[in-house]
């Protein structure tokens, strides 16, 4: 697996190699390892929005309306009735798919996500702190600021002598008056640049053994390689590619099984000439053998999927939403896809689909065996008809 921060160049970790190189050399850079990479994109923005966790209709239509259509957005639950959408710009995403290729992007996700993981992995948070963390990524300083799950549009920062003191200072204040926050709500300064802490504490601002130094030069990409994403952006576009990969698979698999029905029956023909017996009993164990495999494989994934509700591991989304997509009729097209940890150890996936045509008629959806238990409600989205897909996951 490859791992890359998407800006102006791209910050990569392959094999524990990292370093940084422009967009052009996208393709080279993963040609020297195993193609698949996860990816975090720095230009975000983000909003917290209040909806009725109750009313799933209702709560979709607020996230979806945060943003304007020029957006993808994900949303995650940070309180009752409390949701962060962070939004990128389709023409943002699309550069990535653009640059890396549709078939090696496994993962996009926000730059601050994959920040939010590493601070997670690394025990950085506490209940009345809010964490200010100065990354010091190629010729720029990216400030976030953290409250738990929650956290800021990343600021770009130029690395200029002085300037990180006064817009540590500005940053400070400024979340102080929008979020209304008395004088008991302290700040905790993590970093990663030396020479950051130096100049903090030389305007005395702070001192510095209250100021949390990282040895990691790039801890995004380190939250990106050992954190765990509900979120992923991909484009409609690149939905209806999927597919249509998948479909292409399905037939290609088809016809394997036709090839190798004929190459049976050519067997059994052969076998029918002298060794018929040995042939047919041959046939008959095989045909034993791959049912047990079979059955031993469906035991084993069922202990797995009880062993990561054990565990209180997340469940696989881009797995979930793969299903979900591959079982979706080519008229439907996807408006979000999330899913979200609820009370008692569940997730929930919820789903989005409508129909582009206002007067085509509603296809019946015949979803994978994995959604055999989701609610399916008919909603209008946009004033167009279309679906709201709920699966409950215990």
């Amino acid at each position: 697996m490859n791992y890359l921060i998407f800006d102006n160049d791209i910050y990569y970790d392959i094999d524990g190699k990292t370093g940084v190189a422009a967009k052009s050399e996208a393709l080279a850079i993963l040609k020297v390892a195993p193609m698949e990479a996860s990816v975090a994109v720095i230009e975000t923005l983000q909003k917290q929005v209040a909806a009725p966790e109750k009313v799933p209709y209702r709560k979709d239509e607020v996230i979806a309306s945060a943003f304007s259509g020029e957006y993808l957005v994900q949303s995650e639950k940070i309180a009752e009735n409390l949701f962060q959408v962070v939004a990128a710009e389709k023409r943002k995403i699309n550069e990535v798919y653009k640059y890396l290729g549709v078939e090696n992007v496994r993962l996009v996700v926000p730059y601050a996500a994959a920040l939010r993981e590493f601070l997670r992995n690394n025990n950085i948070s506490g209940e009345k702190t809010r964490i200010i963390f100065l990354d010091h990524l190629g010729n720029q300083v990216l400030l976030t600021i953290f409250n738990k799950e929650a956290f800021t549009t990343p600021r770009p920062l130029s690395v200029v002598p002085w300037q990180i003191t006064r817009e540590l200072i500005r940053s400070r204040e400024n979340y102080r008056a929008q979020n209304k926050l008395g004088a008991e709500i302290s700040f905790q300064i993590v970093t990663n640049s030396k020479e950051i802490i130096d100049e903090i504490v030389s305007n005395g601002l702070e001192t510095k053994e209250n100021i949390v130094f990282l040895q990691d030069p790039c801890p995004a990409l380190s939250g990106l390689k050992h954190g765990e994403f509900s979120m992923h952006y991909m484009l409609p576009e690149q939905f209806i590619r999927l597919r249509r990969i998948k479909e292409a698979r399905k037939r290609v698999s088809r016809f394997l099984v036709m090839l190798g029905v004929l190459a049976g029956v050519v067997v059994m023909f052969l076998g029918s000439l002298g060794i018929n017996k040995t042939a047919s009993a041959r046939l008959k164990n095989l045909q034993v053998e791959e049912a047990s495999c079979n059955e031993a494989l469906k035991r084993a994934c069922r202990e797995k999927y009880k062993d990561i509700l054990k565990h209180g591991k997340k469940v696989d989304f881009p797995y979930l939403l793969g299903l979900f997509i591959e079982s979706m009729p080519p008229e439907y097209s996807l408006e979000s896809a999330v899913i979200q940890g609820m009370p008692g150890g569940r997730y929930r996936f919820e789903a989005i689909v409508f129909l582009e045509a206002k007067d085509e008629p509603f296809t019946k959806m015949s979803l994978n065996e994995a959604f055999r238990h989701a609610r399916i409600e008919n909603i209008l989205l946009k004033d167009n008809p279309g679906l709201r897909v709920a699966l409950d996951i215990i």
